[in-house]
Parts: structure tokens; sequence; C-alpha cells
């Protein structure tokens, strides 16, 4: 009954606010917190019985979730289902159609997600791995090819350089003690873009516990 009520109070609050649409760049709850040449950042936030504004993605985009939290969503436009990766992190084209939709969130703690919106055109980049070290690889698309790096406790890992952008999302959290190139990274979110030719450093400085981070490698 608690569920129902909640999804009528969503819906009705939906229903009241009409259909005007805004590019997700520009949804007040997605937090654009880094922009270059390559990427945007989004970092998205709706805290609880809140709901988004309705707006559209139609740049290619890879989406982490970062908390575990009942949400829904209304769908204006809808392109195929995105294929899953690794469950919590996806990538998704928009090269036919949009999505052009809204999102609530029904439970009592914050939704966390990140957008990260490939502003670039793709172009040869030579050098990207196809594996690394401690690593899945999740997706390889036209534009990136992402990895979910687990370090175990105490581990450090040099990755060489390449002639290709990179971008790594923390995963771990809310205290964690990892670090890219000696940057903090202490909690789900946490995020550093270097430029091509960077070497790469990442560090696992807790003893007891395994973190976990996402390389993004930009063609």
């Amino acid at each position: 009954m608690r569920q129902l009520f909640l999804f009528l109070l969503a819906t009705t609050g939906l229903a009241s606010t009409g259909y005007t649409q805004v590019q997700v760049s520009q949804e007040p709850r997605h937090h654009n917190v880094f922009e270059n040449a390559y990427v945007r950042v989004l970092d998205v936030h709706v805290p609880p019985h809140d709901t988004t504004l309705m707006h559209k993605h139609s740049i290619p985009s890879v989406f982490f979730i970062l908390s575990k939290t009942r949400s829904g969503s209304e769908t204006l436009i809808e392109p195929a289902k995105p294929s899953f990766a690794d469950g919590n992190i996806w990538f998704e084209g928009f090269y036919e159609k949009p999505r052009v939709h809204r999102v609530w969130n029904e439970d009592t703690v914050d939704f966390h997600a990140m957008d990260i919106e490939l502003l670039h055109t793709p172009a040869p980049a030579p050098g990207i791995p196809d594996n690394l070290p401690f690593s899945k690889q999740l997706f390889d698309e036209k534009s990136v090819r992402a990895f979910r790096m687990t370090l175990p406790a105490g581990q450090h890992q040099r990755l060489d350089p390449v002639q290709a952008p990179v971008l790594v999302i923390g995963l771990s959290g809310p205290s964690a003690t990892g670090a890219v190139n000696d940057h903090p990274f202490t909690k789900k979110g946490d995020y550093l873009f270097l430029p091509a030719g960077t070497p790469l450093a990442i560090a696992n400085n807790s003893a007891t516990t395994e973190q976990q981070f996402a390389l993004l490698y930009l063609k």
C-alpha cells in the first residue's frame, strides 16, 4: 500500500508539471561537475520523494548507478533497451533516437548516479589495452572502451601511458582509501580526467578491503 501511495504521489506531481523538456545537462539535479572537449561529467542526485524535470539524453554516454535506491521513471521516447555490461555501468549511443524521460525517487535515501556524456568525435586511438590487471572489460564502443578494476587490499597498480585520454571513476565508498595519481578517491563518484600520454597510477591504501574503479579510455 505504501509503494502504491508513493507511486501515485510521484505520478500526480508529474502530471501537474507538464511535458516541457530540457537537455539533460540543463536538468537541475544533473550537476555539471566537469567538462572539456572530450567529456561532460554529470553528477546526479535526486533526493527522497523528489522528481527530475522531463529531460533528453541524445549524446553518447556512459551511465553509472551509484546507490541502491527504489526509483521509477516516466518515458516519452525510449530507444532500444541498453545492454547492461556489468549491472550498474553501461553505454548508450543514442544514434537513432534519444531518450526523453523523468525519474523519481520513492525511497528514503538519495538516488545517486553519473552520466558521462562523450562529446568528442571518435578517432583511432592506438595503444588502448584490450585487458588490464585486476580488471574486467565492460564494453568496447566506437567512442570508449571501459574496464572495471578491482584492486585487492594494499595493491598499487601502474599502467603505461596511452595516446588516448582516460577518465577514472571511483566505485567504492563512502570511506574508501584509494588514490589515482595521488588524488584521493574516498567515495563513489570521485573522478579524474587524464590527458593522452599521462602515466596512470592507481592505489588501494586499505589494509583490509578491496576497492573498485572504472576506467574509460576515450577513442
